[in-house]
């Protein structure tokens, strides 16, 4: 079998050196809008915290789950509970933004943050399809504070609506909103709606972006992907060959970025060392670090190839942000969220489910976060084949976002 793999990898590279020419070519700037922190010095700040939270909240998902596949928006739980803050006090307050990673900043500035970057980020790229939506869906007849709902319509764009929640026919209207928005990707986030919950904060995105260079679907083959355990599962392998591509490697992995669109937006690919464990590269997986990484690819000549796959995750997220140090919000300890509502309100749950699927024209992709309110309530080049499990990233490059993380451990659970 590996000589077999050697002997398809030399192959293919010869099939593929074509493509390092086009890879050479440096795309035209779009400069319709751009993330300049001189100009936009909050939405640099929530941008920064967003990734920050990010990182912290994946490392926590896979010290949970170590060996299963894992999808999020850190872009989309955050913006969810950033919107979820404006209704919390004292004690509440502080623990959400201390977890989100704002303490630093001041409330005001972090609404002022996202209303500039919900409204930038789609305006990045012309050739990527980026859209940001915010709805807010209270019980009827229950009395919202009017400053709260005020607060998130001005700066998080969010669609306000009261529903009768007893009537079976809200799950519809909700999780029709939800799928209009991701596209159809989302369609089923909530199954039925408690009758102690009042409302629902809801952030959905959708992503869409075709890569900068195309893998040619006739040159995807069938190949072995190694699993954790040593076994293997076939999967389709895209673009197996030689290019130039941003190129990083460190003690522990290797990484390749592909760039969609203009190059705004990339998929960071993350490798470890093959005698280097998840854990060990998840670890690493810092603000601090992060920050340098991403400064620090260069074009570099690589055999390279990546599966074609999908991705589909759905995930409580109470049970991670208590441990991060959120429990207040779910009501361990003297929970706060009077700026909602005159009534004794807590975080029941926050939702997270996602979407990905990525071939060889590039990268659709969706997430929506539901925070639920309740009334207590081989060559001698570097080798970059993605046969085994690996972590991505898609981020925009001018504030260094992250808009989604994963890891796929195993590509046909």
């Amino acid at each position: 079998m590996k000589n077999f793999s050697l002997f398809l990898l030399l192959s293919c590279t010869i099939l593929f050196s074509q493509c390092q020419q086009a890879d050479d070519n440096e795309p035209a700037p779009f400069d319709n809008a751009a993330l300049d922190c001189n100009e936009q010095l909050d939405a640099c700040e929530v941008n920064a915290a967003s990734t920050a939270f990010g990182l912290n909240i994946f490392r926590e998902l896979h010290k949970e789950d170590p060996d299963n596949n894992i999808f999020i928006s850190p872009l989309s739980i955050s913006t969810a509970l950033s919107m979820t803050v404006n209704g919390a006090a004292g004690d509440t307050r502080s623990a959400m933004m201390q977890v989100l990673e704002q303490q630093n900043i001041d409330l005001n500035a972090v609404n002022q943050g996202y209303q500039q970057l919900l409204a930038l980020l789609p305006q990045l790229d012309e050739s990527v399809i980026l859209q940001l939506a915010n709805s807010i869906w209270y019980k009827q007849g229950f009395q919202v504070r009017q400053p709260f709902l005020d607060t998130n319509e001005t700066y998080y764009s969010s669609e306000v609506a009261a529903l009768d929640f007893s009537d079976p026919s809200s799950v519809d209207v909700i999780n029709g909103w939800v799928s209009d928005q991701t596209n159809g990707l989302i369609d089923n986030v909530l199954n039925s709606i408690p009758s102690d919950v009042v409302m629902y904060l809801i952030n959905a995105i959708y992503f869409k972006g075709a890569w900068l260079h195309e893998f040619d679907p006739e040159e995807t083959i069938p190949y072995p992907f190694q699993l954790q355990d040593g076994s293997t599962t076939e999967i389709e392998m895209m673009g197996l060959g030689q290019r130039v591509l941003p190129y990083l490697e460190t003690e522990h992995f290797q990484a390749v970025d592909l760039a969609y669109g203009d190059s705004i937006f990339t998929m960071s690919l993350i490798l470890p060392k093959p005698d280097v464990s998840m854990d060990a590269v998840v670890e690493e997986l810092k603000a601090e670090n992060w920050q340098s990484w991403a400064q620090s690819f260069s074009n570099r000549e690589i055999l390279f190839g990546m599966p074609k796959f999908t991705l589909e995750y759905k995930e409580s997220l109470r049970k991670v942000l208590t441990t991060m140090g959120m429990g207040i919000a779910f009501g361990d300890g003297n929970t706060d969220f009077s700026n909602i509502a005159q009534a004794d309100l807590l975080i029941d749950d926050v939702i997270h489910q996602s979407f990905l699927e990525v071939n060889e024209a590039g990268t659709e992709a969706a997430a929506v976060t539901v925070v639920v309110i309740v009334e207590t309530s081989v060559p001698l080049l570097p080798t970059v084949v993605l046969d085994r499990p690996f972590l991505f990233v898609i981020r925009e490059n001018q504030g260094n976002g992250i808009l989604f993380i994963g890891k796929l451990m195993n590509p046909n659970a």
